[in-house]
């Protein structure tokens, strides 16, 4: 009983402990840690008829967690590998009492890739089934492939989505140790895959015509898309991370048969081995302490396939900032900040490893956050040469970004692209290693790969009118040297005023009574410079954007 007493006196003495770690840097939310979880967590899902949570780990155990409403959760374990089959757990989601899950089971130099589902019993436990399993197809090497990861089913209950990521970091030959010759790519790597939600049984081949004939490969050219979620208009977008070269990590729109540039583009920049010679050594985007750099990936590669023919690539969300917005200049080496310079970026700080993506979709949070999305990043902060002691895996990091934390996105769609812009804010901090997050009305529930539960809590929505309600803005082009359109939310059909303010703060352009969601601005009234543009509703609602004039 001694032993006992002074366990739950050590669990509680480390939840005290950890609940100061991670805080909100916004007024409005609450944050406490409510669980100390297994190490190796990879994926959180809530299950709405029981309101029991589960989390899974990479080996493939799945634990229960029971959350009260205030205090301490406490977790068991549920399910194990054997009981469902993957070894190396990376997806998990539930719908209504069924779970589903995706991952793979690993040799030395195959590998097979698995979405299973589990029907809840009375009594607890579930009749597993397998959906979908792969033939066995070329690994790069043990432990170098991204495999099935993030599974999501669609709102309508009809369809379950599975990421196959890439077995190469950028496109480069892996041949795993001679036995793959020349290979890079396979046909069952990259892709985003879609399977009604009935199925079962089926059988993948690694052949290109196969798959392209099944009607499961939903889009392509995905790198590493380990996190899936609608909005609250049923788009589906999905988080990748970019590889071992200082490009952007990527928030892609996903839609039916889009290719979203992977080998051939990652982060909205081409890959330099596309053209040869390539001297790394040159690139002002290659850390020398990176692995891809030491391990001779990123070299002259004159093999390197050309690009589909036809093939228009999809772009990346583009994040105005002012949160995960760094970039390095591909000229100068130099980091620079995107919103302070009135830019974009395609679409977060390199090697933050989003994870965690979610949409508040039935707008049950209070402004400014309501209906709007989230994401967490995996990767600790460095300084400006992208290297951190705290990484998990050596060089290379975040350059400068803070990273580790939980970013509020507004999302707004703009025509002109075919394609959505968002503004970004940190709004809580601290994490270690955060890996996943669900919301459950106005909590927030992240899990961290090797840490804690942690529970955060936000303004509820209650009323219809919200005069606090944020409108999101989008500039194109933006520098500007002649003309640009301003895009912004018009909630409601309002009346807007729009203003442009200088540098130093006064008004230099005003006007009022708009009533479209979009202006043309032109430099004629405009001296070269740095301006802040406002546009208030009749109805409250606010929203800001810089803009930079040549």
């Amino acid at each position: 009983m001694k032993k006992i007493i002074v366990s739950a006196l050590f669990v509680t003495a480390v939840l005290a402990a950890t609940a100061q770690r991670v805080v909100p840097l916004v007024q409005g939310i609450t944050v406490d840690s409510i669980l100390l979880a297994m190490p190796g967590a990879t994926k959180l899902a809530h299950q709405s008829v029981t309101g029991h949570f589960y989390y899974s780990t990479i080996g493939g155990e799945i634990h229960e967690v029971l959350v009260p409403p205030s205090g301490p959760a406490s977790s068991s374990l549920k399910y194990t590998a054997d009981d469902h089959g993957i070894s190396a757990l990376q997806g998990m989601c539930i719908l209504d009492s069924v779970m589903y899950l995706s991952g793979n089971i690993w040799s030395s130099v195959t590998g097979i890739g698995k979405v299973v589902k589990g029907t809840l019993q009375s009594d607890g436990s579930r009749v597993w089934v397998d959906m979908v399993t792969t033939e066995p197809y070329p690994t790069a090497s043990s432990g170098g492939d991204h495999g099935f990861t993030g599974v999501a089913v669609d709102p309508s209950g009809s369809y379950v989505f599975v990421s196959s990521g890439a077995r190469t970091h950028l496109g480069e030959i892996r041949t795993n140790n001679g036995a793959y010759p020349g290979l890079r790519e396979v046909p069952l790597t990259t892709l985003i895959l879609r399977f009604p939600i009935g199925t079962e049984g089926a059988v993948l081949m690694n052949d290109a015509a196969l798959l392209e004939n099944s009607g499961y490969v939903f889009a392509s050219g995905t790198r590493n898309a380990y996190d899936m979620a609608w909005d609250g208009n049923d788009e589906l977008f999905a988080i990748d991370n970019s590889g071992e070269r200082d490009d952007p990590d990527e928030l892609n729109w996903l839609r039916p048969g889009r290719h979203y540039g992977y080998p051939w583009s990652m982060g909205g920049n081409d890959n330099p081995l596309r053209v040869s010679p390539y001297d790394a050594d040159m690139d002002p985007l290659v850390n020398p302490l990176s692995g891809g750099y030491q391990n001779g990936w990123l070299a002259d590669d004159p093999t390197f396939p050309a690009a589909p023919a036809g093939v228009i690539f999809t772009e990346p969300v583009r994040n105005y900032g002012e949160a995960a917005d760094f970039f390095r200049d591909p000229i100068t080496g130099e980091v620079r900040d995107a919103s302070d310079e009135g830019a974009w970026i395609t679409s977060f700080t390199a090697h933050r490893s989003p994870v965690g993506l979610l949409f508040d979709r039935d707008s049950t949070l209070a402004a400014p956050y309501r209906g709007d999305g989230f994401v967490l990043s995996f990767m600790p902060g460095g300084d400006s040469t992208g290297y951190t002691p705290l990484s998990p895996w050596g060089s290379p990091c975040p350059f400068v970004d803070t990273s580790r934390e939980l970013v509020h996105m507004k999302l707004l769609h703009d025509a002109g692209i075919d394609n959505y812009t968002m503004t970004t804010s940190s709004i809580v901090g601290g994490f270690y290693k955060p890996i996943d997050a669900v919301q459950v009305g106005n909590e927030l529930f992240v899990i961290e790969h090797g840490g804690s539960l942690w529970r955060m809590t936000f303004p509820a929505h209650v009323g219809v009118e919200e005069q606090a309600r944020s409108i999101a803005l989008s500039v194109f082009p933006n520098p500007f040297s002649q003309t640009s359109t301003l895009r912004f939310e018009n909630p409601g059909d309002a009346k807007c005023r729009i203003t442009i303010t200088n540098s130093v703060g006064q008004v230099v352009k005003t006007m009022d009574n708009i009533t479209t969601n979009s202006v043309h601005l032109a430099k004629g009234f405009l001296a070269c410079g740095l301006y802040l543009v406002n546009v208030s509703a009749s109805n409250g609602a606010i929203g800001s954007a810089r803009i930079v004039v040549e």
